[in-house]
């Protein structure tokens, strides 16, 4: 299997945010519906196996002159190797994650991203 294989696969069964069995805050619910108007981003994400609206954590951090500014983080993910891109309003960054338990995936992402509110 691929890397992308390989996501698709771990993530498979997550929940996805904004949803009662993730998380149905007013940040998540905005997170989910505007996150998917980047489409740069989504089709990046979606070329890693990975579905932005399955992120482990969603978190907005500020709110400023009628802008939402959130970190939005994949624990774990299968890469080949570090790398970081940056689109309209969003960068994207994946990283080896020192962290990571034997036989789980070495890599972490993580996108931060700015919504006009």
């Amino acid at each position: 299997m691929n890397t992308k294989q390989l996501n698709e696969k771990f993530h498979s069964k997550r929940a996805l945010v904004g949803t009662a069995n993730h998380c149905i805050c007013g940040d998540c619910v905005l997170y989910t519906e505007q996150i998917m108007f980047n489409i740069e981003l989504i089709e990046f994400l979606h070329s890693k196996g990975l579905d932005p609206r399955k992120a482990d954590e969603v978190w907005a951090y500020l709110e400023k002159d009628e802008y939402k500014y959130y970190t939005v983080d994949f624990f774990q993910v299968y890469a080949d190797k570090e790398e970081s891109h940056t689109f309209s309003n969003a960068k994207i960054t994946i990283q080896h994650n020192i962290y990571a338990e034997k036989g789980t995936p070495r890599y972490s992402c993580t996108v931060d991203v700015v919504f006009k509110i």
